[in-house]
């Protein structure tokens, strides 16, 4: 059975030229684009799509990554040039303090070059599928720019295959997402159909499925690469309470009957239940959409570039959301300003105010995870008519870089216009992304991919438009990265082995292993169940204190030594524990008077008295 539901591209362009310095508008025109793709055309002013693959469950947590190799690997894709210019940073030294095993791999390197591929998206792609699983990859992060390090142009839309990055009506799509689902070769996923069009709905095959998680700092410029890494080690080394604060913000995208079609879609929705469902606790800042003659339903302070610029610049904000009609440079408000008597919203009612550019003054000081429900503030080219990146220059700019990490498009994404009511789309994958970062106490990158694989999943649409949002949302950032910090990590408690002490050859006997860790990070146990065992492998991840159960036989007699020791997620080892346990020859009594004892056994009570044993 289908069911029906309005999805929406969320775009706005918005050309625009500022003074920088002073951030004033100089010009500005607005090219007005609201797209509804009808793919039904028997049902008037809607679109078909599957209803849920599953059930509408918020539940989230998924653990794609196998865990029976050693998951901590960390992987920088450079160049030769930007890793030797890095070297004074202090980020390699962290995260090897926090247990990572960093590999760099320039692109020029013969594991590179020397793998199968038509270009060099592919050579990385099959260098990462050869090597993660026996070198324990869970973690890329690639430094360089869209050119020096490209993303893999995808094309949802299998009958648009037009390049054109700032028409949004073109079909290229750049994403990370293919260096991270590595589970099968590029002709039998990302492009089984083999027409050199990747990503295609219906067409190919990925399968959304992570096996490492990917981030990227998109630039080449060596100083703000620095910055940018020095950053990501100053936030990681605060645990301090501001860790708990957000910062929200939703403009409209669509007004009720806006053009005599569209229904109302406040971004504010999403902020609501962000805060509502997954920030108790926390402290919270705000702002919704209170001028014009549609209000949002959320009586929020009024929203304005002043009052939230201000408002992150001056405050302490670990997490900030924001939806609005976006571009390059710029994200906007959208308000009613006035009707012509018919109560429809329309293109010459409506201005456009800013709430936030890339002329914005924002500072470091605490930097902050954003994400970004608007077009193309995480595209990762250079737009000719605008000066900077925002996405990028958040990240990256020391002028600028309020951000420690980046959620953002690179291109259009779309919505459910009746969201949360009817899951899906892009305000989805942010609410998971969020639940994945504060309740699930993920990474980062692990946040961003597990919320997209189980979008994909479970509120999947007929549609490319379910392609097209799987790939438009990057990370500019560290993959690794954690909300809440980590410092002084502690390695795990010895481990705790209880079990039998002596036992029979060929007989399976069970044994209990326990540790606690400090940190209450999740460990691993490496058990040798006898000197020289080669069958073993780091066994987890379990929770701190969780006690697991496990089993062996011995085929010889003799005395044996079961040794284990633990690992915590960041690498960080535990003592040995150890526990004896023999398997003696067994004594056999063979004489004529136990022969015939044990055919007369009421005797032997008897025999018990005489030889006086009690």
């Amino acid at each position: 059975m289908k069911k029906y539901l309005n999805f929406i591209i969320i775009m706005f362009l918005i050309i625009s030229f500022y003074n920088t310095s002073t951030s004033t508008q100089i010009k500005n025109t607005n090219i007005e684009n609201f797209v509804i793709y009808q793919i039904s055309p028997t049902i008037s002013n809607q679109i078909t799509t599957s209803y849920l693959k599953t059930s509408n469950s918020y539940n989230s947590t998924i653990s794609p990554i196998a865990n029976k190799y050693n998951l901590d690997s960390y992987i920088i894709i450079t160049t030769e040039n930007i890793a030797n210019e890095i070297k004074p940073s202090t980020f390699i030294s962290w995260k090897e303090s926090l247990g990572y095993k960093i590999k760099i791999v320039n692109t020029t390197d013969s594991l590179i070059q020397d793998q199968s591929g038509n270009d060099l998206p592919a050579k990385i792609r099959n260098f990462l599928r050869e090597y993660y699983p026996t070198w324990g990859i869970k973690y890329l992060l690639i430094i360089g720019d869209h050119e020096t390090i490209p993303m893999r142009y995808c094309y949802p839309d299998p009958q648009n295959h037009r390049f054109d990055i700032f028409d949004w009506t073109s079909g290229e799509v750049p994403t990370d997402y293919y260096y991270a689902d590595l589970s099968s070769a590029d002709l039998e996923s990302w492009d089984s159909d083999r027409d050199g069009y990747y990503g295609e709905y219906n067409q190919d095959h990925p399968d959304f499925l992570a096996e490492i998680y990917v981030g990227r700092i998109p630039i080449n410029n060596a100083s703000r690469i620095i910055y940018t890494l020095d950053k990501i080690v100053n936030f990681e080394q605060d645990k301090s309470s501001w860790k708990n604060n957000a910062l929200n913000a939703g403009a409209f995208f669509y007004f009720n009957n806006e053009e005599n079609y569209y229904n109302t879609m406040d971004g504010a929705v999403l902020s609501h239940y962000i805060e509502q469902d997954l920030m108790d606790n926390w402290i919270i800042s705000h702002y919704s959409e209170q001028e014009g003659l549609e209000i949002s339903e959320y009586n929020w302070p009024s929203i304005s570039q002043e009052a939230f610029i201000n408002d992150w610049k001056n405050n302490k904000y670990s997490i900030v959301n924001w939806q609005g009609h976006g571009w390059t440079n710029r994200v906007a408000r959208k308000v009613w300003i006035n009707d012509d008597g018919d109560d429809i919203p329309e293109g010459n009612e409506i201005s456009w105010p800013s709430l936030i550019t890339r002329g914005s003054n924002l500072d470091d000081d605490y930097p902050s995870i954003v994400t970004a429900v608007s077009c193309y503030v995480g595209c990762p080219e250079p737009d000719p008519t605008s000066i900077g990146n925002l996405g990028i220059d958040l990240l990256t700019d020391p002028s600028f870089g309020a951000a420690i990490g980046v959620i953002a498009s690179a291109r259009s994404p779309y919505g459910s216009s009746n969201w949360p009511n009817t899951p899906g789309g892009s305000d989805q994958i942010i609410y998971e992304f969020n639940k994945n970062l504060i309740i699930n106490s993920e990474s980062v990158g692990e946040a961003l991919y597990n919320s997209k694989y189980f979008c994909n999943f479970n509120y999947g649409w007929d549609h490319n438009a379910e392609y097209l949002d799987m790939y438009t949302f990057n990370l500019f950032g560290d993959p690794s990265l954690l909300l809440n910090g980590t410092i002084d990590n502690q390695p795990p408690n010895t481990p705790v082995i209880t079990g039998p002490i002596k036992g029979k050859t060929k007989e399976f006997y069970n044994f209990t292993i326990s540790t606690t860790d400090t940190d209450n990070d999740s460990v691993y146990y490496w058990i040798e169940w006898f000197e020289g065992c080669s069958d073993v492998y780091w066994d987890g991840p379990y929770q701190s204190g969780f006690v697991i159960t496990r089993n062996n036989s011995w085929g010889n007699r003799g005395d044996y030594t079961i040794s284990v020791k633990a690992k915590d997620i960041h690498g960080a080892e535990s003592n040995w524990a150890t526990l004896e346990i023999t398997m003696p020859k067994t004594k056999h009594i063979n004489t004529p008077i136990f022969n015939f004892l044990e055919k007369h056994s009421h005797l032997f009570l008897l025999l018990r008295q005489l030889l006086e044993i009690y």
